[in-house]
């Protein structure tokens, strides 16, 4: 009887085990099922994220431009005497509501004579490099700036509630007020191209950086907050002429950075 008990005890026992290694056994080939459902799961997600960073950095290189030591200036060339070259617009130096420059037709837009063969030749090259950049805008009159800016004000009040002084403060940053505005130089163009994202993000926007200078062209509000009080755009590209553009890349300034460096020498 008690032998009878004591094997009925054992193969208890052994039941127990025997469920316990299976239940073992199903939990690691459930595991590796799981495994085999999120290894490649990880394996895309780090995929798209080396994508993701690959491309920044190329984006990255290409703005990294290595700038020109002085000893590489450029003295002179037959574009860079016009005095507006150098001509800073805002609210501390505005243009005359009288003065209206001289301008001509180029890739669908008005501008100065000097800036002209510069536009086309950056805006065809850039063309042959795979990149369509569109010129939105150039000159723009006294009177035309004025409205705009008027046309602003208003809307930005309507939609923020906000007092006149506020809104204009606001507005300014980006769209200054008639004869505050370089556009009216003839000088300023809105360069951009089709894309969902940021045109700052584009690899047009890199090429644009990279070769800019050598058309005469300036990035003209690169930094946050610009002298004047206008915001960073990506957009806005000013001719100053291949010597003086070469020069700031040279120094490694921008426009208004390298107008206090002329002052200071």
């Amino acid at each position: 009887m008690r032998k009878n008990q004591r094997n009925f005890k054992l193969g208890k026992v052994n039941r127990g085990v025997l469920e316990e290694q299976q239940t073992r056994e199903e939990n690691k080939v459930q595991n590796q099922r799981a495994l085999l459902y999120i290894l490649p799961l990880v394996m895309l997600a780090v995929l798209i994220v080396g994508i993701f960073f690959g491309y920044k950095f190329y984006v990255n290189s290409l703005n990294e431009t290595s700038p020109i030591s002085p000893s590489e200036f450029i003295e002179d060339d037959t574009h860079s005497s016009n005095p507006m070259f150098l001509r800073t617009v805002s609210a501390a130096s505005p243009i005359n509501e009288s003065f209206v420059p001289e301008t001509v037709e180029c890739c669908g837009i008005q501008i100065a004579p000097d800036a002209a063969d510069g536009l086309n030749n950056m805006v065809a090259d850039a063309k042959n490099a795979g990149f369509d950049l569109m010129v939105v805008e150039g000159y723009v009159s006294y009177e035309d700036q004025a409205k705009r800016y008027k046309e602003e004000v208003e809307k930005y009040r309507k939609d923020s509630k906000a007092s006149l002084v506020m809104a204009e403060a606001h507005v300014k940053k980006e769209l200054p007020p008639a004869g505050e505005s370089e556009q009216q130089t003839g000088l300023l163009v809105y360069l951009t191209v089709k894309t969902d994202g940021k045109f700052a993000d584009t690899p047009a926007y890199s090429w644009l950086i990279h070769h800019c200078v050598d058309y005469g062209f300036i990035l003209r509000y690169p930094n946050k907050e610009n002298a004047g009080g206008i915001s960073y755009s990506s957009h806005l590209f000013r001719y100053v002429g291949k010597t003086y553009a070469h020069n700031m890349r040279a120094l490694d300034m921008n426009f208004d950075r390298y107008m206090e460096y002329l002052s200071a020498h």
